[in-house]
């Protein structure tokens, strides 16, 4: 019988080495900042803080760091991934630290996705719960909240809502407990005078491409997320064939990523000039696909599979962060 040749401990660490010396370069070499504007609803969005730009890259590379070790946990948590290996935060190390548009400074990014663990750690409790409201209120205000800084937030309900179903939880009460979810943050900052009514205004939307100087900083962005996105689709449809075929929560809570990567790519598509908001979350469902794919398919020669994706970041980050 032929032994699997999984990652280990041997590749996480590299990936975490990787990550750090991506990060460090990034923040030393700073590419074009690619999102502009005031993109909240009501309150400044975050690359309008002003904070100081070392504790910036410090403290979304600890948030980064946290994504990685929080997807870990939330695997071991509910084992929607059937398997040991650290593939699903390898991948996501890579995916974002090969990004240094990501990586460079703290971004809505990074913001939205810490947000997502958190809700998909309170959704995935509620398979077939008879009550989930509280569940589903926690989760709209969280995203209610991250709305005031971003608008991206608001479109990601739509995962939720429809993974909720998937989970086999939603019904008129979960439904107006998401309602309420929206509203509340809202009405006590109304309410306390936090936040005024003449706040308020629509999305300084900006055009993208603007804000690239050098032709091949948006090459390397689009080739980054084009093979993201060819990826995710692939190996979530190829995913699907074993996980349709398994365990139904397994199935469910794989269901719920995936939905959650799938409105990423067409808010990508859609919200263009806000693409790097959905970016890191996307990343991670991606992670989410490698990481079945090693454990669905009873791959031989895991490594290869995570090394060979992880070579062709690399090497694109280096052209990005180089020319």
């Amino acid at each position: 019988m032929i032994r699997k040749r999984g990652i280990g401990r041997t590749g996480l660490l590299l990936a975490v080495l990787a990550m750090a010396v991506c990060s460090v370069c990034s923040f030393i070499l700073k590419p074009e900042r690619p999102l502009t504007g005031n993109l909240g609803v009501c309150l400044p969005s975050p690359n309008l803080w002003a904070i100081d730009p070392l504790y910036s890259w410090i403290l979304n590379t600890i948030l980064l760091g946290g994504i990685a070790v929080g997807g870990f946990f939330l695997n071991r948590a509910f084992n929607f991934i059937r398997s040991t290996e650290p593939v699903l935060p390898t991948m996501f190390l890579v995916f974002v630290g090969a990004c240094p548009w990501i990586t460079y400074n703290l971004s809505s990014s990074t913001i939205i996705c810490v947000v997502n663990i958190l809700s998909l750690s309170v959704l995935f409790t509620t398979y077939k719960s008879t009550n989930a409201t509280q569940e589903m209120f926690t989760i709209a205000t969280l995203l209610s909240v991250g709305s005031m800084f971003q608008y991206a937030f608001i479109p990601l309900a739509v995962a939720y809502i429809v993974g909720a179903i998937a989970m086999k939880a939603f019904r008129i009460k979960e439904c107006l407990a998401m309602i309420m979810g929206f509203i509340a943050p809202y009405w006590v900052g109304l309410g306390l005078g936090l936040i005024s009514p003449d706040w308020f205004k629509l999305p300084e939307f900006t055009n993208l491409f603007s804000d690239f100087t050098q032709t091949s900083e948006r090459f390397v962005l689009m080739v980054e997320v084009g093979l993201a996105i060819f990826i995710g689709c692939l190996l979530g449809l190829n995913n699907g064939i074993k996980l349709y075929a398994g365990n139904s929560q397994v199935n469910a809570m794989n269901t719920c990523i995936t939905l959650l990567g799938a409105v990423c790519i067409i808010c990508i598509v859609a919200d263009f000039s806000n693409m790097m908001a959905y970016l890191a979350t996307f990343f991670f469902t991606v992670a989410v696909q490698v990481a079945n794919l090693c454990a669905l398919w009873n791959i031989r020669r895991e490594w290869l599979v995570v090394f060979i994706p992880s070579l062709i970041y690399i090497l694109l980050f280096v052209i990005a962060i180089l020319t």
